[in-house]
């Protein structure tokens, strides 16, 4: 077994790196919340979703490449990758449930407020008959 000196680059530097990128998922996760939000007040088919879900995850391959470029020397690194997750899944799991509850809460009370005006306006206004020649 060979030893690279360049390969290690610290503990204190790696857990300085897994931090950042938990931050970084965490972010990211921020970022997904507004598909999220966007799922919520427009409804999406199977395909949109499944095209959103796809760039954002080339988007997240794309974002651990590039901190790794600029933070690791080009090195892709395993526990940044862990780390970018653990972000992004504690974001959607404590943050992000509740401002997609909130959202969900606030759209629905919009609905609800706009069913409720236009079926006043559909009574007040009344239909034209058509009379038959």
């Amino acid at each position: 077994m060979t030893f690279n000196p360049g390969s290690f680059l610290g503990v204190t530097v790696e857990l300085q790196m897994l931090g950042l990128a938990a931050i970084l998922g965490a972010v990211l996760g921020a970022g997904y919340d507004l598909l999220r939000i966007l799922r919520i007040s427009l409804r999406h088919r199977f395909f949109a979703v499944f095209a959103e879900d796809f760039l954002f995850a080339l988007l997240f391959g794309g974002v651990y490449f590039l901190f790794s470029v600029a933070m690791l020397e080009g090195k892709l690194r395993f526990y940044v990758l862990a780390g970018m997750v653990a972000g992004f899944a504690v974001y959607l799991l404590t943050l992000g449930k509740i401002i997609s509850g909130i959202f969900r809460t606030a759209v629905n009370i919009l609905r609800k407020c706009l069913n409720f005006v236009s079926s006043r306006f559909r009574r007040a206004i009344p239909a034209k008959k058509f009379s038959e020649k």
